[in-house]
């Protein structure tokens, strides 16, 4: 698999959501770098370009395994986001030996939410309307699924990683740099892969309750102050509310790691030093 690489200190592993490109989350690992060696993985579907076929967060954990044995001496921290949070869970369930700390942002598992059923027919008129060759209308209802927002049922203890929250209504997204414009350009011709091979595979697996409530606070789920209410806001909520952990809330919504990097790396690291 391809990945970026650089800093040094102890290994954090970045795993991104959607179709999978380590290069949204350069700005990111950039604020990282100064105190941890920070690797950020592509996903088969970016580094393959073009791989047909549904893909299963069980490979994907296993391609994450893979690097993690070549590349590290210890067991990394793990942060994932959206479908990359869904790999995380998966790592942790089947590898937990290989993982110091797995912290899951807005992981969209349908199956923990009470509506999931409701959600299902939404994703799955996405996939029918991106292998009917209509990429616009699969990505907005994507985002009508994703964005609408419903009571959060059984709201977990809430924690906020460092001072961020202070004076956090003022603030705004970053604007995407020249270089991430041009990738999102690039990468555009796999959201269609995306929506058709990985969303209700990744949206649709089974979360493992059992075997990862038996990583106990190395598992930190957590989800973006701003997308509150939202499917992938209610299903980490959902995950701390079932394994009894407190949510931890980081700045931004879903893309809160990629729009808001230094908000979201400067809490990041204030976690990642707590959990030392």
């Amino acid at each position: 698999m391809d990945y970026l690489e650089r800093g040094d200190g102890p290994p954090l592993l970045l795993l991104p959501g959607g179709s999978g490109h380590a290069g949204v989350l350069d700005a990111l690992a950039a604020h990282l770098a100064a105190g941890h060696r920070v690797v950020a993985m592509s996903s088969r579907l970016a580094s393959a370009r073009g791989e047909q076929g549904d893909h299963h967060p069980k490979l994907y954990a296993e391609d994450t395994l893979g690097l993690i044995d070549a590349l590290f001496d210890e067991p990394p921290a793990v942060f994932g986001f959206s479908a990359g949070a869904i790999t995380t869970l998966e790592l942790l369930a089947r590898h937990p030996d290989r993982v110091r700390l797995a912290i899951v942002h807005e992981p969209p598992v349908l199956g923990l939410l009470p509506d999931a059923e409701r959600h299902r027919e939404g994703l799955e008129a996405v996939r029918t309307a991106a292998r009917a060759g209509q990429p616009d209308e699969a990505a907005r209802l994507m985002t009508e699924v994703m964005t609408a927002p419903r009571p959060v049922a059984d709201a977990p203890e809430l924690r906020h990683p460092g001072d961020w929250l202070d004076g956090y209504a003022e603030t705004a997204p970053e604007p995407p740099t020249p270089a991430l414009l041009e990738l999102f350009a690039q990468l555009s011709d796999l959201q269609p892969l995306f929506l058709e091979h990985i969303l209700m595979p990744f949206a649709t697996s089974e979360a493992d309750l059992a075997a990862l409530g038996e990583a106990g606070p190395r598992l930190v789920p957590a989800a973006g102050i701003d997308s509150r209410g939202q499917l992938p806001y209610r299903a980490a909520a959902a995950l701390a509310t079932g394994l009894g952990l407190p949510l931890t809330e980081f700045p931004g919504g879903h893309l809160g790691p990629v729009d808001r990097p230094t908000q979201f790396a400067a809490a990041l690291r204030a976690l990642l030093e707590d959990a030392r």
